[in-house]
């Protein structure tokens, strides 16, 4: 389990700047989520595949992992969650692509789950997570 949890962040969130990055010819997010899923799964590094995004309600946008290597009754959820949310949470502030979704208070989900797909966690940023405190 420690090897996943010491990956660089930039190979979690490689894909998620990328994901909604401007295009003429990609108008709606739900056009850039097909155009994305249309390369899914694929692997991100050696523990982590994307399965693929979508939208959830209104205003949330999930990403779909799975950690092949990894069973989900050996995680340690607190350590789990102690090792990513901070990459997750920087990514979110601090990448320009997704500067729209935030102008329009999304909120994001990371999904995880093992290698026979059963949940790991879901990390989930609301804008007052990621938002300038007034």
């Amino acid at each position: 389990m420690n090897s996943f949890l010491s990956l660089p962040c930039f190979f979690l969130f490689f894909c998620f700047a990328g994901c909604y990055e401007q295009r003429d010819d990609v108008k709606t997010l739900e056009e850039v989520v097909l155009a994305f899923n249309k390369t899914c799964p694929r692997l991100l590094d050696s523990e982590t595949k994307i399965e693929g995004i979508e939208i959830k309600g209104k205003n949330t946008v999930v990403y779909k992992y799975t950690l092949i290597h990894v069973l989900a009754v050996k995680v340690d959820t607190v350590e789990f969650k102690r090792a990513l949310w901070p990459g997750i949470l920087s990514m979110i502030k601090i990448s320009p692509d997704l500067n729209t979704l935030k102008n329009q208070q999304t909120t994001f989900e990371y999904a995880y789950s093992d290698r026979l797909h059963k949940p790991v966690y879901t990390f989930k940023v609301y804008p007052k997570d990621y938002l300038p405190k007034l």
